[in-house]
């Protein structure tokens, strides 16, 4: 049985857990966990146990092998199939022996090369990447999966807005836009969700950050990524409808600055929105949103089946868009002196770096710091704050009236929770260098277990 053992630092105070190593009987732990994954040991799978053969419960004729003996054979060639995991091949030109450096480096260890098929090629930088970029990659897989993550959802996103707002509704309409938002999103996820999680919203990253344990210095590293993806996205968007955007400002005989393009990027309250009603919709809209996927990632409620969250988180964002999307669609100028109605009105996704960084991106291309200005700085009390709260509210809700595991700080006994509070104290108070004596003491108390 696993032991665990609290101990404390001399300078870093916390809980450190210590298990003894454990291996399966049958196998290694990373062995066991892949044939849970693919159906081969018995679970209470709701999908069968034969998830990789779907057909292998169909009725086969005792004749019918006799008569197509080709049928159930074994492929043994790779097919690039996208209706599963593509194959994993040596290309010929990565196999050993196919450069002049892997026979002298066989000569140099006494190996007699004879054009064997070796059993462990040796990679030539002897590291375990095949060239610089491999390691540059493996150091920065994360971030750089939530960067791609977020450029291609809001790519996607944006330019369905525009599309839609270029077009006059020609191209497009609101709930086809709320579908595009969603199932950006999701197409996002199942592209990146396996390196990074696929979080691809600052709020999400910090509410898991403080109810889920995701470390607080990962949080930083991917809003960051999440931010320059959704600057990405943004520049992507306008570049690809730049002509349509002159096109509009062409129309209404107004230089592009002065076009209403910008507000097909951005989001702000309508005019007749009262400004608490705009919060709170943005509230409501991120509770509900973060809500809902901690409560898809619970696996003692009743989550979806494999591979089909990224799918249900799709579908969510864009009835949440639906139903609170409107509000926050707001009014646009036409000049710096007269504010109209959009006939195309612009959608919230609940997502910080949805509206930064496109307005970034307006800012750029000319439309002036008024954008960061209009409705008393909306960007930052809207999609920030009202975002952020919102994510932390709901989950808060989530985990006091279900969620059930340890991980949670409503969950924590008071006491843990009291000393849990102690530790972040002393530990901040040494990184900022302040009460030395103070903390002294509370590291001794703390190590005293008082």
């Amino acid at each position: 049985m696993p032991s665990t053992e609290a101990v404390g630092q001399d300078n870093d105070v916390g809980d450190i857990v210590q298990s003894n190593e454990h291996e399966p009987p049958e196998g290694t732990q990373e062995a066991a966990s892949k044939n849970d994954a693919v159906g081969n040991n018995s679970d209470f799978n709701l999908a069968g146990s034969n998830t990789q053969n779907p057909n292998s419960n169909a009725y086969v004729s005792s004749d019918y092998r006799a008569y197509n003996p080709q049928y159930d054979q074994q492929q043994d060639t790779p097919v690039w199939s996208l209706s599963q995991p593509l194959p994993h091949i040596v290309r010929p030109g990565m196999r050993h022996g196919a450069l002049p450096e892997d026979r002298k480096e066989d000569r140099r260890v006494g190996h007699d090369h004879t054009g064997k098929k070796q059993d462990q090629p040796t990679n030539q930088n002897n590291d375990g990447f095949f060239n610089t970029w491999s390691r540059v990659r493996h150091c920065l897989r994360e971030p750089l999966a939530e960067w791609l993550g977020t450029t291609l959802a809001m790519t996607i996103g944006l330019c369905a807005t525009l599309s839609n707002f270029t077009s006059s509704s020609q191209a497009g309409s609101y709930p086809a836009q709320s579908a595009a938002w969603g199932f950006g999103f999701m197409v996002a996820i199942y592209t990146t969700g396996g390196v990074s999680g696929g979080h691809l919203n600052p709020a999400i990253s910090i509410t898991l950050s403080v109810f889920r344990g995701f470390p607080a210095r990962k949080t930083l590293i991917y809003i960051a990524a999440q931010l320059l993806g959704a600057i990405t996205a943004g520049g992507i968007a306008y570049a690809v409808y730049h002509d349509a955007i002159l096109e509009v400002a062409a129309t209404a005989k107004v230089p592009q600055s002065q076009s209403v393009a910008a507000e097909a990027l951005i989001t702000a309250p309508k005019q007749f929105v009262h400004p608490a009603t705009a919060f709170f919709t943005e509230f409501i809209g991120s509770a509900i949103l973060v809500g809902v996927i901690m409560a898809l990632g619970d696996d003692n409620n009743a989550p979806p089946g494999a591979g089909m969250n990224a799918f249900v988180v799709g579908v969510l964002i864009s009835i949440v868009i639906l139903a609170l999307g409107y509000n926050t669609g707001g009014y646009v100028y036409s000049n710096p002196y007269e504010r109209r109605e959009l006939t195309v009105p612009r959608l919230r996704c609940f997502n910080c770096a949805r509206d930064f960084g496109p307005r970034l991106v307006a800012l750029m291309a000319g439309w002036g710091g008024q954008l960061f200005r209009e409705t008393h700085a909306w960007w930052i009390w809207g999609p920030w704050c009202a975002d952020i709260s919102g994510a932390l509210f709901g989950v808060l809700i989530y985990d006091a009236v279900i969620f059930t595991g340890g991980e949670s700080p409503v969950n924590y006994p008071r006491r843990r929770r009291k000393r849990a509070s102690r530790v972040r104290s002393v530990n901040l108070r040494k990184k900022l260098g302040i009460g030395r004596k103070q903390t002294r003491d509370l590291g001794k108390s703390l190590e005293e277990g008082v």
